[in-house]
């Protein structure tokens, strides 16, 4: 008895795309509709071809397209039949086991993603990115893009020697740290420094302590390293006050930003870093410097750093060029005691690989040549006169309110008084071409301030204007 064979009545043609597609998409249409049985012949080739008015090599291409995705099966002297059970059976909304894979359990450590909203004006943490002298970087890069060392595997497990020896100068001028080549390990940005950092001082659950309010992506890293973290007041003009620092402590480690306090800006004199490095001697608590913003400094230069005043000991200090450059290139560095080098160099291995050496040579050179203290001696005037314009602008209007963070750094912070929710506010006059952040964003000690964390890197006087207005407008309708 024949087998029997299906009809072309209920196949058509959209008229939109190649005719194989077309066909394609028709037969598998009623397959997936189930209106022919299993089992069941598909038409004949020639019987497509004459029916659909198509050559045999497009329904050829149609047919065996469907037998590679298991809708049909060639069948050696009859043609195609339509397979059993068809492939889509396996990616029903629930099949069998999707109710044992969703009891999975998985470890999230409290943390969020990063938004993905647009950058905007104002932003804080982003560097004048139009003023960077990208023609320079361009010919440093043409310089070493042909080099074939720089596109295979890295040699050096510290980081591009050349880099680490034109950081070791640098440091040693500038922050007056005790290191050589042999001490610095060069990071993709700060983040990782302060990740590797935190795995270095401390196993899960150990207590680390860190300051309040604080850099909340600090905050993140010591979350997925497991430590238990406890948070010290750090709103002072000076920062953090050793005075204050439990006589007996648990604590790993104390992470610190005593160059320029973030958000509130305080800097830490003198007299409180070295009793800062006594408390931590006597409470055998290592500390982690972390250097944000040292290098625009409005008032003075920038003092000796914690890890220069310790002769390198006890000390850990993490660094990056991303307000100092520009955010994208990704390339931080942590000093480090030379007998924990390689164990840090091995967490680096294990968590990222070799940092891309390209932009370390290119950077190597920027920094020898003498383009880069040419690039800071620049951009810290520009920023200084920028402050001053905000700092300026923001009394004039807001004369309640108080300005943090004025002699450092490439942001201010705007205390309002009797503000409730700067988040919503944020959210507000963000819609308008802004990125501001709220200052609550960085309390994790229930601080009772609230107000905006304000970028000044491109605080232009028509950009200040339009966030003034938005903001006075925002306050009166509250």
């Amino acid at each position: 008895m024949p087998a029997f064979r299906l009809s072309t009545d209920a196949l058509t043609l959209t008229g939109a795309g190649e005719l194989h597609r077309q066909l394609y998409l028709s037969l598998r249409q009623q397959l997936l509709g189930q209106s022919w049985p299993a089992g069941t012949l598909l038409p004949s080739e020639r019987q497509l071809a004459a029916d659909l008015q198509l050559s045999r090599s497009t329904v050829q291409q149609a047919l065996q397209q469907l037998v590679a995705e298991g809708y049909i099966e060639a069948q050696h002297g009859r043609g195609y039949a339509i397979v059993a059970v068809l492939p889509d059976h396996f990616f029903a909304a629930d099949p069998p086991g999707a109710k044992a894979v969703a009891a999975l359990s998985s470890q999230h450590y409290g943390l969020s993603a990063k938004a993905s909203a647009p950058a905007g004006r104002l932003q804080p943490g982003v560097s004048a990115l139009r003023q960077f002298p990208f023609r320079q970087w361009q010919q440093l890069l043409q310089r070493h893009a042909n080099r074939p060392a720089l596109c295979g595997m890295a040699t050096e497990p510290l980081g591009y020697l050349p880099l680490r020896r034109a950081l070791v100068q640098y440091l040693r001028q500038s922050r007056q740290l005790v290191c050589d080549e042999n001490t610095i390990l060069i990071t993709a940005g700060a983040q990782q420094a302060l990740f590797i950092a935190a795995k270095l001082v401390g196993r899960s659950g150990q207590r680390v302590l860190m300051e309040s309010p604080g850099y909340p992506r600090l905050q993140q890293a010591l979350q997925l390293a497991e430590l238990d973290i406890g948070f010290l007041p750090a709103a002072s003009t000076s920062g953090l006050d050793p005075a204050s620092l439990p006589l007996a402590s648990q604590a790993k480690a104390l992470f610190l930003t005593p160059s320029h306090q973030y958000p509130c800006g305080g800097i830490m004199p003198l007299s409180q870093r070295l009793a800062l490095l006594n408390w931590a001697s006597a409470a055998q608590c290592w500390l982690v410097e972390d250097d944000y913003d040292s290098e625009f400094q409005y008032r003075h230069r920038p003092m000796a750093s914690l890890q220069g005043l310790a002769n390198g000991q006890g000390v850990m200090f993490a660094g990056s060029f991303s307000k100092t450059l520009f955010p994208a290139l990704r390339l931080g560095y942590l000093v480090l005691p030379s007998e924990l080098a390689g164990q840090a160099s091995a967490m680096l291995q294990a968590l990222h690989g070799d940092v891309p050496l390209l932009p370390q040579a290119v950077l190597a050179d920027f920094i020898d040549e003498g383009h880069f203290n040419r690039h800071l001696r620049r951009m810290r005037r520009c920023y200084q006169q920028q402050k001053q314009r905000a700092v300026h602008l923001l009394q004039q209007h807001f004369p309640a309110a108080t300005i943090l963070a004025q002699d450092a750094g490439l942001h201010l912070s705007l205390l309002l008084p009797g503000l409730k929710d700067d988040v919503a506010l944020c959210r507000d006059i963000n819609q308008h071409g802004f990125k501001l952040q709220p200052f609550s964003r960085y309390c994790f000690l229930k601080e009772a301030e609230r107000g905006l964390v304000i970028g000044i890197a491109d605080a232009d006087e028509p950009s200040l204007l339009d966030f003034i207005g938005l903001l006075e407008r925002a306050l009166t309708a509250a």
